[in-house]
């Protein structure tokens, strides 16, 4: 009888593997399938990029930016003097007016 055992323990031990290898066989399957998808969405991400990040629109918006930029720093010095006049000016009209209300 011990023998019989052994084989009745054999088979469920071999029917569990088998039933262990062909979930292993679906899981496979599965992740091949995901991978599969996911680089399909990879790639029309990369596409979707493509399209609307040409090399044509980013030096267009960088020419803009440098043309900001340097009409910014030639305006710089004249806002420079601007404020420089407007504080002399109103420095002048305050002794003026200190001077008439003094006197």
């Amino acid at each position: 009888m011990p023998t019989s055992n052994l084989t009745i323990e054999t088979g469920k031990l071999m029917a569990t593997v088998a039933n262990l290898q062909n979930e292993l066989t679906g899981i496979k399957k599965e992740i091949r399938a995901l991978n599969t998808h996911v680089m399909g969405v990879h790639d029309e991400l990369v596409s979707f990029i493509g399209n609307v990040q040409t090399k044509t629109n980013c030096e267009r918006i960088h020419q803009s930016l440098k043309s900001d930029y340097v009409q910014r720093a030639e305006l710089a010095p004249f806002k420079t003097i601007l404020g420089a006049i407007s504080a002399t000016t109103v420095a002048a009209i305050s002794v003026a007016l200190l001077n008439l209300i003094l006197k």
